[in-house]
């Protein structure tokens, strides 16, 4: 399973699920994505009882609540696809709290004499973005959510990013179209 976190909360409008749609489009795994498009999970960032009662269940070594479903999900998929439009130099804040969720110690990650080691059998992250000005060749979502992920046990991981696609607001289908049309 194949899946694709989106996390463009402008829906189908969305220039960055655009891109990444035709990307899966044209990739043999098309037929086994699962979308999870997290606007309409309506997370919400821990507060002290979720995370009280979160904290007492990892001590029991009990998963079996709900609030441990999406990390079961992401654990068990074979690739993870993000879509997440650069906002306000990252990601929007929604991708963050669906990592608050599913870091999970004992499940995504854990501890050992050695150091962190990751749970996921994914083997790797594609992670796809649309910025409207330019990133300046960094890219601090996509650095985010890498570095998370290897802590996941997902060492690989890619970048697929279109820049300055409102800079001239005449070319902006133009650039997209393009890009969508060199991907592989």
């Amino acid at each position: 399973m194949v899946l694709l976190v989106d996390c463009c909360v402008k829906g189908e409008n969305s220039s960055t699920l655009k891109f990444c749609n035709a990307f899966i489009s044209k990739q043999e795994y098309k037929d086994d994505v699962v979308r999870l498009n997290l606007e309409s999970l309506s997370l919400k960032p821990f507060d002290s009882d979720t995370l009280n009662k979160r904290n007492c269940l990892l001590e029991k070594g009990d998963f079996s609540d709900i609030m441990f479903d999406l990390a079961k999900q992401f654990i068990s998929a074979d690739k993870i696809i993000i879509a997440a439009p650069f906002w306000d130099l990252s990601f929007p804040s929604l991708l963050k709290v669906y990592f608050e969720h599913i870091s999970v110690t004992g499940l995504t990650f854990g501890y050992t004499e050695s150091g962190v080691k990751g749970f996921c059998k994914a083997d790797e992250m594609l992670y796809f973005s649309t910025c409207g000005g330019f990133t300046g060749g960094t890219h601090l979502g996509y650095e985010y959510a890498s570095s998370l992920l290897k802590i996941y046990g997902i060492e690989n991981s890619r970048l697929y990013n279109i820049e300055g696609l409102d800079i001239d607001p005449n070319k902006r289908e133009e650039i997209l179209n393009k890009a969508i049309e060199n991907i592989r």
